[in-house]
């Protein structure tokens, strides 16, 4: 079943947990209401930690915190986001 979770994206069963990482942009989305930071970890997966706007300067952050990916790179981490209708506030 390990080839399911590699094919559509499941869980690569290793944590990230104590892993560092750089931030390597943080996207906005043109109402600003949405942003993206996309992670660059040192086992060189990168992921996206999506949030959306709640009131004032607060951000609350999708999926109960959890990130999306992992993506080959952060430019196709961005390229992925921003095509997304969420990002784009059609969701």
């Amino acid at each position: 079943m390990g080839w399911w979770k590699q094919l559509f994206g499941g869980a690569t069963g290793k944590s990230l947990d104590g892993t560092m990482y750089r931030v390597a942009t943080t996207l906005y989305s043109p109402d600003g209401k949405r942003s993206a930071e996309v992670r660059e970890f040192d086992n060189g997966q990168t992921y996206l930690l999506e949030r959306e706007w709640v009131e004032g300067t607060i951000f609350e952050e999708r999926h109960e915190g959890r990130m999306v990916g992992p993506f080959r790179s952060p430019r196709h981490a961005e390229r992925f986001v921003v095509a997304t209708a969420w990002f784009n506030g059609a969701e």
